[in-house]
């Protein structure tokens, strides 16, 4: 199911990544680094555009990193399981260091920057495209994200690392996503997530039950509502 999840994710934000690797990374790099790999999404997205010689894709879950291995066919991508909050990285220096929708799983948001910074080469990029906010219509969807945004709280990481790291620069980019499938994706994630909402007091039973029924019913009606993802663009050189 996150596999599967991530997977339209992958699909939501595809062009507007793309467009900010094809800015930021020169083609035909020695070694790209993709931080929180997942599935491999991002990495073969950062593979295809930016055609570094070798890509690796980093992630701390075992089962992400072989579901990785058993849908990529390119010899120069590989995966392996490492906590990306533990430095040195594997293969560092890199010529470039990748994270998208990584950095709202973490506490400290700009060590963590400036510890992925110090794993660059001379003249090497981190680049990152993390949320800077939201804009939700009201109902089901943003009773789920106002729910996220206490749970992420209460596990010492921002739901919105974005205005933490506008002190670092970078721009903002705005994409628009079919409420239909913004409800699809975050009734997977309150599958994962709703025992711990529970357990932490977040919310009961009944209301959890209530916002997974109101996501199931959105997903079956698209065209209905957006959601506007802002996310903050960054390209940043080697510390």
């Amino acid at each position: 199911m996150a596999a599967e999840r991530l997977a339209l994710v992958a699909d939501a934000f595809e062009a507007s990544s793309s467009a900010l690797l094809a800015r930021a990374v020169r083609p035909g790099v020695d070694t790209a680094i993709d931080l929180g790999c997942g599935p491999g999404y991002t990495t073969r997205l950062l593979a295809s555009v930016g055609k570094p010689r070798r890509t690796v894709g980093l992630d701390g879950s075992a089962h992400f990193v072989d579901v990785a291995r058993g849908l990529t066919h390119d010899p120069r991508v590989t995966f392996e399981q490492h906590d990306v909050t533990a430095l040195p990285l594997p293969h560092a220096p890199a010529d470039v260091v990748y994270a998208r929708l990584l950095l709202s799983h973490l506490p400290d948001p700009v060590g963590l920057v400036e510890g992925w910074r110090s794993q660059l080469r001379p003249g090497g990029v981190l680049v990152l495209d993390e949320v800077e906010d939201m804009q939700t219509p009201a109902g089901v969807l943003r009773d789920y994200g106002e729910l996220v945004v206490q749970l992420i709280a209460a596990e010492g990481a921002r739901m919105y690392p974005g205005p933490v790291l506008a002190e670092l620069g970078g721009r903002c980019v705005g994409v628009d996503v079919d409420a239909a499938v913004a409800a699809r994706i975050y009734g997977m994630n309150l599958q994962v997530w709703r025992a711990d909402a529970a357990a932490r007091g977040l919310a009961d039973d009944a209301q959890l039950d209530a916002l997974a029924a109101g996501l199931a019913t959105l997903a079956r009606q698209p065209g209905v509502d957006m959601v506007r993802w802002t996310f903050r663009q960054l390209v940043l050189p080697a510390a």
